[in-house]
């Protein structure tokens, strides 16, 4: 097995821990919520406090890794991620469970900006959209193992046991992080990385068109799927009228399926159509969202299970296709130097406009309005990001050029 094929299976493996660890909570929902007491706004600031923490800690992690490598914190986070969802079980208060969601997003912060970053210093840009691909995979497959162990653990023993079992695995994982071997990113920059200070660095970044309108079509994207992933198990138990176990059955099939095969299949056909345009990655991205988003309605509106199960999960394949082609631009277009940072900044931007207001905005219109008026703020945000993806197609051979991406490519 080669070194890139065990680094890319490592660091996957762990994403799936990751995304298992955030949503789990949304998964267990009406269970939280009936114990402690929550209104849909004070649950959905769960969601929304562990995206703050995250948004704050990924600047910090990008600005070290790029100067003084990224294994150990990536490890660490790990470590700290998996201690922080375990010692959830003993919570005994609303703050205290906000607290550890906001300690998961700190552990999470430091493996989220970095992965991605070590990857693409390990990897072509002609093999970046399939590799990230792959790496994304443990979106839809860690979201949907989440809703199957809430499903299940929380029917038959109740919300905390399932925290507690799902922490350990991560600190395995960890350990095999650290025996990576570390790689220093081999393209020359026009001045050292600890000469350039952390804001200049993120306004350089921004001045990148390309960068510019990805983010902030991805934040669209973002607010879109962050919301629904946090609120969809509750809307299919209030709307639709499933348990628990159904409802989080019925998600995790189409999570895992759909969203594993959206996630390749973006990879695959940006890298694949690549050879003919550079353009390729934004026009699955920009496609793929254009065409969610009547799916996504009507996974909302229909009350037929006819209609709304195979809506939800063609909607789903279609808007997975977008974390690592976007990831893959992000980290290509912002050159060898600066690539933990371009992925920490990006991080800011895509959860701030995105996961980290959704959740308590679509939790705020349910208890104005309703849950299902709520959840339809995602369709507006998902015709913005489809906007904004397109407009930026016009400079991404241009900003490639510019990061030197494009010598030897064919």
């Amino acid at each position: 097995m080669s070194f890139t094929t065990r680094a890319l299976i490592v660091l996957t493996s762990l994403n799936v821990l990751d995304y298992l660890d955030r949503y789990l909570v949304a998964s267990l929902g009406s269970l939280v919520k009936a114990e402690m007491g929550l209104s849909d706004r004070a649950f959905g600031f769960l969601g929304t406090a562990f995206f703050l923490v995250y948004l704050c800690a990924s600047p910090i992690f990008g600005y070290l890794g790029d100067r003084w490598g990224r294994l150990r914190l990536m490890a660490g986070g790990a470590v700290l991620w998996s201690l922080a969802t375990s010692l959830t079980f003993w919570v005994g208060s609303y703050p205290a469970l906000v607290l550890a969601r906001g300690v998961v997003g700190v552990g999470e912060a430091s493996f989220g900006t970095l992965s991605p970053a070590y990857l693409a210093d390990i990897l072509p840009l002609g093999r970046r959209g399939r590799a990230l691909g792959w790496f994304y995979l443990a979106i839809p497959v860690g979201s949907a193992l989440a809703y199957l162990v809430g499903g299940l653990m929380g029917s038959h023993w109740g919300w905390r046991p399932a925290f507690l079992l799902a922490g350990l695995p991560g600190l395995a994982m960890a350990a095999l992080v650290w025996r990576l071997p570390g790689i220093q990113p081999q393209a020359a920059a026009p001045t050292p990385p600890a000469a350039i200070p952390l804001l200049g660095a993120s306004w350089g970044l921004l001045k990148i068109p390309t960068f510019r309108w990805v983010s902030l079509g991805y934040g669209m994207v973002t607010f879109a799927l962050g919301g629904l992933a946090f609120w969809m198990p509750h809307y299919l138990e209030v709307d639709k009228g499933l348990s628990l176990a159904r409802a989080n059955l019925l998600l995790f099939g189409s999570v895992a399926v759909a969203g594993a095969l959206g996630t390749l299949s973006g990879g695959f056909l940006a890298d694949r159509f690549m050879t003919r345009t550079l353009k390729a990655p934004l026009w699955v991205s920009g496609l793929g969202i254009t065409l969610g988003l009547p799916l996504a309605a009507l996974a909302i509106f229909s009350p037929v299970p006819g209609l709304y199960v195979p809506a939800l999960a063609l909607a789903i394949f279609l808007l997975f296709m977008n974390q690592g082609v976007l990831t893959a631009v992000i980290v290509s277009v912002a050159g060898a130097r600066r690539r933990a940072q371009a992925v920490a900044l990006n991080i800011v931007v895509i959860h701030l406009l995105g996961d980290v207001p959704s959740p308590f905005l679509i939790g705020w219109i349910s208890d104005l309005y309703s849950l299902k008026w709520g959840v339809s703020l995602t369709l507006v945000a998902l015709a913005a990001g489809a906007v904004l993806i397109f407009t930026a197609m016009s400079h991404l051979p241009a900003d490639l050029a510019a990061a030197g991406e494009l010598e030897g490519h064919g």
